[in-house]
């Protein structure tokens, strides 16, 4: 069974989501109206809901808070927010926080027993303004990593260098990959490390990865 906890401030729409959710054999749903953030502490200890279903607004504070501090909980359920109208500005903090669904469900249309299945067996609901304002957001980044990597004072040598150690290679494996001497290979660890004001091989790996460079 598939345990879902309605956290809503609507007693209205969480009736009818509880009432569409009831029906589906493989789901078990409970209401919570929480007055403070310990009624919703003890509802996860007491019913260890899968899915949590948060309002965008509730306890007067941002849901999306609310679902930061759910989700980085031990062994989290999975949290849709829901929101009566899209807002933009909420897509990227959510995803941030580790929601894995975001719910637009002003008419009242939207398949709940879809959207906790999909988010319970590890994948994603998005509404699809939603979906495209994060695909906007992976645009501007790539773009903006590529800008990046057009100015990092590497030698076409020492960016080969780097992907390998960012995947994890050492200086002997990396000298054997490309040919060089293990002298050679460290003499450029060196200088890159000098010319971007690093400190260890991790912090050259770690360079890497944020600038998508493996």
């Amino acid at each position: 069974m598939i345990r879902v906890l309605l956290i809503l401030s609507c007693a209205r729409r969480s009736r009818r989501i509880h009432r569409q959710l009831a029906e589906e054999g493989d789901i078990e749903v409970r209401y919570q109206a929480p007055e403070t953030w310990s009624d919703i502490v003890t509802a996860l200890e007491d019913f260890a809901p899968s899915v949590v279903v948060l309002d965008r607004s509730v306890l007067k504070a941002e849901g999306l808070t609310v679902a930061g501090d759910i989700a980085r909980g031990g062994r989290p359920p999975a949290v849709v927010l829901l929101a009566e109208s899209y807002h933009p500005a909420d897509v990227v903090p959510a995803a941030k926080a580790g929601v894995r669904g975001y719910v637009v469900d002003s008419s009242g249309a939207c398949s709940w027993g879809e959207v906790v299945r999909a988010v319970a067996a590890g994948g994603g609901w998005l509404a699809p303004a939603a979906a495209g304002e994060l695909l906007d957001e992976f645009r501007v980044r790539s773009r903006r990593r590529s800008l990046e990597r057009t100015r990092i004072p590497l030698t076409e040598r020492e960016l080969s260098v780097l992907r390998l150690i960012a995947q994890g290679c050492s200086n002997l494996e990396v000298a054997t990959e490309l040919g060089l001497s293990q002298s050679t290979i460290k003499t450029h660890v060196s200088r890159m490390l000098a010319r971007l004001d690093l400190r260890s091989r991790t912090q050259l790996a770690a360079f890497a990865r944020d600038l998508d460079i493996v």
